[in-house]
C-alpha cells in the first residue's frame, strides 16, 4: 500500500498578544490510527533575563506520517515579553515528540510576573489529549521577586476507616494528626518559606497561625512542601520536605472552611475555600493533572486516597 502526503501550508497571525496558527490538514490513508497526542513543558517558571521553557508534544505511538500541531499561545504576557522558536509542533513520521522553545524577551518594565499559556487546539493525523495545554510564568527581574507556590493538594477529610486515613504514615490514624496541604514551589528558584503562615477560618479571626513554618523553610524549584497536621510522619513522600503543623492540628472543618497562607510579611499568598467541596470525601482533593488542573477527589483520578509529596502516579515533583 502507497501512503500519499501532501505538505501543509501554514499561516501564522499574531492578534492582541494571541498567536493564533493555522494549518491545512495532510492526506493519509484514512485507516491510520491517529494517536493521542499531549503537551508538557519542562519549566514552569522562567526568568525576564536568558530564560527558556521547552514545551514537548508527546504521541502514544509513532505512525508513518508527520504530525503537525496547531497551538494557541495566551495569558497575561503581550507578544514583546516572550518568542518561541517555530509557529507550531512537529512531530515527524517514526518519532513520538516534537517542541518548540519559548524564550523570554528581557526589558526594563516593572511589568511583574507575567503567564504565556501554550494550548493545542488540533493536529493533523492525531487526537489531542487531556494534557493539552502548558503555562509558564515569566518572572519579572525588574521589581522584587516574586515566590510562585500553589496548593496542588489537600486533605481536610482523612478516611475514618481503619488506617485508610493514614496518610502520614506513622501507623496510626488520627484525624488532626492526617489532616495535609502539599504545597509545590513553581519558581524558577529554590524558595525559604520561612516565616509564612497558614490559618483557618478560626485562627485567621484570632490571629493565631495553625502553623508557622520555621527558619530554613527550604523548598527547592519545582519541588514540593508537604504539612501534615500532626504525628510522626514515616517514608519518602517523593523526596519532599516534610513538616508537622506547628499549633498540632489544622482544625479544617468538613462542612466548609477557608485556609489562608501569608507570607512572612503578612501578605495573602492563596486561599483555599473548603465549602464548594465539603462532601465528606474521606480522601484527598488534588489538583488533576497536577500543578494546572482543577481540583478533583484523589481517587477519580488514581487508586491512592491521596499522594503526599509525589504526582498523582507516584512519581516525584
Amino acid at each position: 500500500m502507497q501512503l500519499l502526503l501532501r505538505k501543509s501550508n501554514f499561516a501564522g497571525i499574531l492578534l492582541f498578544g494571541t498567536l493564533a496558527i493555522g494549518c491545512h490538514t495532510n492526506d493519509v490513508d484514512p485507516t491510520l490510527t491517529k494517536p493521542n497526542c499531549e503537551l508538557s513543558v519542562d519549566n514552569t517558571s522562567i526568568s525576564e533575563s536568558l530564560g527558556s521553557a521547552t514545551i514537548t508534544a508527546t504521541i502514544d505511538n509513532s505512525i508513518a506520517a508527520d504530525i503537525e500541531i496547531s497551538v494557541s499561545i495566551t495569558g497575561t504576557a503581550s507578544a514583546s515579553d516572550y518568542t518561541v522558536s517555530s509557529n507550531k509542533i512537529v512531530i515527524t513520521a517514526g518519532n513520538t515528540i516534537g517542541t518548540l522553545t519559548l524564550f523570554a524577551a528581557q526589558d526594563t518594565i516593572e511589568e511583574g510576573n507575567e503567564t504565556v499559556v501554550i494550548t493545542a487546539t488540533s493536529a493533523d493525523n492525531a487526537l489531542i489529549g487531556a494534557l493539552n495545554s502548558v503555562q509558564i510564568t515569566i518572572e519579572d527581574d525588574d521589581v522584587p521577586f516574586q515566590a510562585q507556590i500553589i496548593l496542588n493538594e489537600i486533605n481536610y477529610d482523612p478516611s475514618n476507616n481503619g488506617l485508610d486515613g493514614d496518610a502520614n504514615g506513622d501507623g496510626i490514624y488520627a484525624q488532626a494528626d492526617d489532616e495535609f496541604l502539599e504545597l509545590v514551589n513553581l519558581s524558577s528558584v529554590a524558595v525559604d518559606l520561612a516565616g509564612w503562615t497558614i490559618y483557618d477560618a478560626t485562627n485567621l479571626s484570632s490571629g493565631t497561625p495553625n502553623h508557622t513554618f520555621p527558619a530554613n523553610s527550604m523548598v527547592p524549584s519545582g519541588g514540593a512542601i508537604v504539612i501534615f497536621g500532626g504525628g510522626t510522619p514515616t517514608g519518602s513522600f517523593g523526596g519532599a520536605v516534610v513538616q508537622t503543623s506547628t499549633s498540632g492540628d489544622f482544625n479544617m472543618s468538613n462542612a466548609g472552611d477557608l485556609i489562608t497562607i501569608k507570607d512572612a510579611d503578612g501578605n495573602v499568598v492563596l486561599t483555599f475555600d473548603i465549602e464548594p467541596l465539603s462532601n465528606n470525601p474521606n480522601e484527598s482533593y488534588t489538583r488533576s493533572p497536577d500543578i494546572t488542573g482543577d481540583f478533583v477527589q484523589s481517587s477519580t483520578v488514581g487508586a491512592a486516597l491521596y499522594t503526599p509529596g509525589t504526582k498523582i502516579d507516584g512519581s516525584a515533583f
